[in-house]
This record gives structure tokens, sequence and C-alpha cells, in this order.
């Protein structure tokens, strides 16, 4: 196996190069297309428990990551992670591979199409095309389905929205920092589409001066970059559409499938819990597991009469499954010691903080260890950022953002979600 590399701040952690953090090594699982047979569910957290600590973590782009690890276990890790099909062979291909997907694209009678070989393609581009090795850490593809869980709010730095077009199945491409143009092509084409775009990337943002797509776009157009890949774009708009935790968490019918959808307060799996849910699913005649860009998965392959039953085996083992649990309203980083970069432990204020926020269906509180917002990137109605001298607040921003207070207690902040807070959240639930 390779050798383990912990890296530098701000790289992406893989099962390749993992990332050294407060309570050992952190380890992201990068499952494809974010599907997973139950067999690799269950080698992921037979692996936190005898590799990790026995946490297990969802992050917010649909990846597990397992925490925990030391340099002795590692090995150990990567082994059970390569005989479950689960390890990429180059740790270059692996970190490339920052692919988000709508979770239930060949389940949703709704959504365009079945989104599986065009990951497939775009994979193997990644893997096989030595000159996008030196795209950032952080460049990130999203696929697109439409139907009942569209992704339109998460950020890319390229974007591939599936739609049924004239002539049939097609991708709009999009581009980080631009939603009024897009390049029109079959699916099979989607390899090619996504290499061009990152190397006219690559060529036209120089040395360090753009990161990410949304840079690049915003000196040069998004016209320029479209033209230095050889794509025609013309005007159209792209989907905003985002997904209500109603149509994720509990029991849903897709046609004839049935599925279940559970959430995990904070991101947080205990690894027992999650080998015992996968047992519980199994018996119930699961045939996988699909993880969510929500802090969430589905269980798919259920009927009618199981999928009930299995609703009361996740909520009896601690997963979340109804989307008024005020703890899915609020997003928080691991916080102290797990972070390094965290200034204090965040989870008990965080659920103390989630029992007083007001009925919403979607996140409205950000609590982060430090400004970096590694947690949550949008703008949230409120972010409190954790300092030596309290909590910041930020009001309609990013934890990076100015904050309009500084250093509050926790009695003032929970005087603010009493007051002024629960205005300001009931004004977001309004769009007003």
């Amino acid at each position: 196996m390779s050798p383990i590399a912990p890296r530098r701040e701000g790289w992406c952690p893989g099962a390749l190069r993992p990332m050294q953090t407060g309570d050992g090594l952190l380890v992201r699982v990068r499952a494809s297309g974010g599907r997973l047979t139950l067999d690799q569910a269950a080698a992921i957290a037979e692996s936190a428990l005898a590799c990790g600590n026995g946490a297990i973590s969802l992050s917010a782009r649909g990846n597990l990551q397992v925490r925990g690890v030391n340099e002795k276990t590692m090995p150990d890790l990567q082994a059970r992670l390569a005989a479950a099909c689960l390890l990429d062979s180059d740790p270059e291909v692996e970190r490339l591979r920052n692919i988000l997907v709508s979770p239930l694209s060949d389940v949703d009678p709704a959504a365009a199409f079945d989104l599986a070989p065009s990951v497939a393609v775009l994979e193997s581009r990644l893997a096989e095309d030595s000159a996008l090795r030196p795209l950032p850490a952080k460049f990130s593809f999203v696929l697109d389905a439409g139907g009942r869980l569209p992704v339109g709010d998460i950020d890319a730095d390229i974007r591939f929205e599936a739609i049924r077009g004239a002539e049939g199945p097609a991708f709009a491409a999009y581009l980080g920092g631009d939603d009024a143009l897009a390049a029109i092509l079959p699916p099979s084409e989607i390899g090619d589409a996504a290499s061009r775009l990152a190397q006219a990337f690559l060529s036209r943002a120089g040395a360090g001066e753009a990161r990410r797509m949304r840079a690049l776009v915003e000196r040069l157009g998004a016209k320029a970059v479209f033209a230095g890949a050889g794509l025609d774009a013309r005007p159209r708009a792209r989907s905003r559409r985002s997904t209500s935790l109603r149509d994720v968490l509990g029991g849903h019918a897709f046609g004839p499938a049935v599925v279940v959808g559970a959430g995990a307060a904070f991101g947080d799996i205990d690894a027992g819990r999650f080998r015992t849910l996968i047992e519980r699913a199994r018996s119930a005649g699961a045939d996988g597991l699909r993880l969510a860009p929500w802090r969430s998965f589905f269980v798919t392959g259920l009927t009618p009469r199981s999928a009930v039953s299995f609703l009361g085996v996740c909520a009896k083992v601690g997963f979340l499954v109804h989307s008024g649990d005020l703890r899915m309203r609020v997003v928080a980083c691991p916080g102290a010691p797990a972070c390094m970069h965290a200034f204090r432990p965040l989870r008990e204020d965080a659920a103390r903080w989630a029992s007083l926020l007001p009925a919403a269906d979607s996140v409205i509180l950000h609590v982060s260890g430090c400004t970096k917002g590694c947690a949550r990137p949008l703008a949230t109605a409120a972010t409190l950022i954790a300092t030596e001298n309290g909590y910041d607040l930020v009001v309609d921003g990013r934890a990076a953002d100015r904050p309009v207070r500084r250093g509050l207690s926790s009695v003032a902040i929970e005087a603010f979600l009493a007051g002024e807070g629960a205005k300001l959240f009931e004004s977001e639930r309004s769009g007003a």
C-alpha cells in the first residue's frame, strides 16, 4: 500500500493521502457516484472500528470519512478498502475524483436519466488524462439529474445538468461563476468535455492566480473559457432547484421503488451503530446504500412493508428520519479537539442551540470552530464562529465574512436565537 502522507492545510484528504487532525488521521472514502453495496458499507464500518476510533463522518459532499486512524493501522485500513473495491490505484487520481452526483438518478422516474454510466466515463477520463494532474485539489464536478432530488444549490467548478433534449438525453455544461451560458453535449462526450474545460482552466488560470473556476470566469468571462475548450456555449439559464429535507428523510416511494432516507446529527456516525444498521438493512431485503450531500444517505431496494419496519430501526439506533428534527437545521464542524484549528468544542453548544431554532426546511444555523468554515462553504442565515473570546456572529454570510457582532457568550447567543434570530429565520423562511 502507499506510504502515509498527511497533507498540509487546505488539502482534500483521501484514502491514499489522509489528513492529520486533532484525533488522528482523517481518511475520506470516495464512493463512485455515491453508491455503496451493503458489503462495501459494512467494510467501512468494520474498518472504522478496527483501524480508527470508531467515528465516521458524513461530509457535505456525500463522502464518508473514517476518523482516528494512525500510522500503524493505516496499512490495514487501506487493505480493507482495497478488498472492498474502494481504493484508487493512484493518489493523484483519487484527489481528482471530486464528483458529486444526484443520489437516486436510477430510481427517481422524474430524473432526466441514470447518471452512473456518465460518472464512469468521467472517472475514466480523470484517471487516464495526465494533463489534468495539475488541477487544484478542491476542483470539483457536479452531475445533476434533476427530478425530486436536484442539487442545483451545490457549487462546482464544472457542472453537468442532465436534460431530456429533443434528440434524446443530453447534458448542459456550466462553469462555476456563470449561470447563463451552457454547452449542450451527449452523455457519451462528458469525459471529453470535462477534460477540455479543465485544460482551458489550467492554460488560462496562471500559476496560483485562480484556484477555482469561479475566479477565472470573473476575470475572463465564461464565453472565453468555453471558447478555449472548443465548445459552443449559448444562453441557457441553469437550474437553481434545491432538495427539500422532506424528500430526503423518511420513507419515499419512487414509482415501484421504495427507499428510506436517514440523516446523522452534525454528520457524526458511530461505526458500531452503522454496522448494526447495515445488518438490519440486509435483513430487510435492501440492496444498497446511496450517500447524499445533505449529511444523509438512502437505503434502497426495500418494499413498502420492510421500509416501515426499517424506519423504526433507523430511529432506534440513533439516525434521524424526520425532516422536522431541529438538529438538521444546524451544520457544525467537529470542533476541538478533533480539529486542530478549532478554538473550542462545539457539539454540546450546537445541540443546545438546535433546540431553540424554529421549524424550517433547510439549514439556518452554521456553527464553525474557526473562520475557515469547512463544514459549510455556503452563506447561511446565521453563522457562529468560535474565537478565543466567545463566538462571532455573521448574518446571511459565510464564516470568513465580517461579523456583525463579536465575542458573544452562550447566554447572549441564546438571547439572540430567541429574539432577533427568530425574526431573521422567519424572514429567511418567508423569502422576505
